[in-house]
C-alpha cells in the first residue's frame, strides 16, 4: 500500500463516489493508504479504546462506588465485582470505552489517512438509516421468535427478571449505548480494517475470511468461552465472516450494523445468560444460553434467511427505487 493510487480492478482514477456503487475496497482510494498509515492509525485506535476507554472506566466506576459508601482501600476489587453485575451502571461502565474507540476512529480518518470519516460506510457517504432499521427488524424479529419457541419448550430453563422501571431505565440507557458499541466495532472491523485488507486481497472469499481473524481473536476473553473454546471461538469468527461478506456484497455497512444491533440489543433487554459479556437486568435471563454448537448452527439458519431476504432473486423483480 502506498499513497499513489496503483491501478487494479476497479481502477481507483474512474471511482465514482458521488453514486455510491463502486466496490467496497475501493472506497479507500478515497484517501491516503501508506502502511504506516494503517500501522499508526490502528496503534491510535487501539490507544484510545484501550487505555484512555479503561481510564474513564476506572474514573466512572470509582466516583460510582465512593458515592454509594465504598471504602477507598478496597475499590480495586469492588471495581471488578461492580462490572460483573447486571445493572445499569455496570452497562455504562462496560461500554464507555467504545465512546472513545469511536473518537479514535472519527480522528484517525481525516487526519491519518485524509478523507471522510463516513466513507468508513461505503461510497455514498452518507447513513441509510432505512437499511439499519431493516436489518436490525428482520433479525429481531427472528430472534423474538426463537426465543418464544425455547420458553415455550423449557419455561423452567428462564428465569423471569423483568422491573418495569428499572426495564425502562435500561431502555433508554441501552439505546445510546449499544449503538456506539456496535457502531464503533462495525466502524473498525468492517470499515477500517476491511477496506485496508481489501487493498491487498483482491480475493472477496479470502478477505472475508482473513478479516475474520482479529474480530474472532478479541472476543476469545469473553466469559461466553466458558461454554466450550472451540466451538465459541468458532462462533464469533462465523460470525466476524458473515458480516464481512454482507458488507462486500451490499458494499455498505448497514446491514452489518443493523443485524449486529438486534443480537446485542436482544441479548440486554429481552434475554440475556448469566455468563453474558455485558450483565444486564433484561425480562428474562437464562443460566446456560443453549450449547455453542446448537449456537453456530442457528446463527447460520438465521443468517440464511437473513440473507436471501435482502439479496435473494426475488428481489430482481422489484424496482430499483425499492431496494
Amino acid at each position: 500500500m502506498n499513497d499513489t493510487a496503483r491501478n487494479p480492478e476497479p481502477n481507483p482514477a474512474a471511482i465514482d463516489l458521488s453514486q455510491g456503487t463502486q466496490d467496497w475496497r475501493g472506497v479507500a482510494y478515497l484517501g491516503k493508504n501508506a502502511w504506516w498509515r494503517y500501522c499508526l492509525g490502528i496503534a491510535l485506535i487501539l490507544f484510545g479504546f484501550l487505555f484512555v476507554g479503561s481510564f474513564g472506566t476506572g474514573i466512572f466506576v470509582a466516583i460510582w462506588l465512593l458515592f454509594q459508601g465504598v471504602p477507598p482501600e478496597i475499590l480495586t476489587t469492588s471495581l471488578i465485582d461492580f462490572l460483573a453485575q447486571p445493572s445499569i451502571p455496570s452497562l455504562v461502565a462496560n461500554n464507555i470505552s467504545f465512546i472513545f474507540g469511536l473518537a479514535s476512529l472519527a480522528i484517525v480518518l481525516p487526519w491519518i489517512h485524509r478523507r471522510p470519516f463516513l466513507s468508513l460506510l461505503g461510497a455514498r457517504l452518507q447513513v441509510r438509516w432505512w437499511r439499519i432499521l431493516a436489518a436490525f427488524g428482520l433479525w429481531f424479529a427472528m430472534l423474538s421468535l426463537l426465543g418464544a419457541v425455547g420458553y415455550g419448550l423449557e419455561p423452567n430453563e428462564f428465569m423471569f427478571t423483568f422491573e418495569p422501571r428499572q426495564w425502562l431505565s435500561l431502555l433508554a440507557v441501552t439505546i445510546p449505548l449499544t449503538f456506539i458499541q456496535v457502531s464503533c466495532e462495525e466502524l473498525f472491523f468492517r470499515g477500517y480494517l476491511l477496506q485496508g485488507l481489501g487493498l491487498l486481497i483482491r480475493s472477496k472469499v479470502i478477505l472475508a475470511l482473513v478479516a475474520a481473524i482479529p474480530f474472532g481473536l478479541v472476543h476469545l476473553s469473553n466469559p461466553e468461552m466458558l461454554r466450550g473454546f472451540g466451538w465459541m471461538a468458532f462462533y464469533y469468527f462465523a460470525f466476524g465472516v458473515a458480516a464481512n461478506w454482507l458488507t462486500l456484497r451490499d458494499n455498505r455497512l448497514e446491514l452489518a450494523i443493523g443485524f449486529h444491533l438486534a443480537i446485542n440489543f436482544f441479548g440486554i433487554l429481552i434475554i440475556s445468560s448469566t455468563d453474558s459479556v455485558v450483565p444486564a437486568p433484561s425480562i428474562l435471563t437464562v443460566d446456560a444460553d443453549g450449547s455453542p454448537m446448537w449456537s453456530v448452527v442457528v446463527f447460520w439458519v438465521e443468517y440464511a434467511i437473513f440473507y436471501f431476504a435482502f439479496f435473494g432473486q426475488w428481489r430482481r423483480a422489484r424496482p430499483q427505487s425499492l431496494r
